[in-house]
């Protein structure tokens, strides 16, 4: 049986993929990550998202395929309780 891997997400904002990247192993299901890296250590740029689409340089997420569907529902789904909570100032 081979452990074939699909690509999930893709991101050119490195501080979403730091959301999907926690997402993920909260659900503790293994991933592989390309295009996580620092830009502005090799490239003229900062390290931010219009930086990233201007160089073309996107993070992606892969799965294996059997955890593709329940990945995408992990990463689309809003868990934070921030807003539950009646706040008054």
């Amino acid at each position: 049986m081979e452990n074939k891997l699909v690509e999930v997400y893709v991101t050119y904002d490195p501080m979403e993929a730091s959301l999907v990247r926690a997402k993920l192993t909260d659900e503790e299901i293994f991933f592989n990550v390309t295009g996580d890296y620092n830009i502005s250590v090799s490239m003229e740029t900062f390290n931010t998202q219009l930086g990233r689409i201007a160089l073309k340089r996107p993070i992606k997420f892969f799965v294996k395929e059997g955890d593709a569907e329940i990945a995408k529902v992990a990463i689309n789904t809003d868990k934070s309780s921030l807003l539950d909570e009646d706040l008054e100032y």
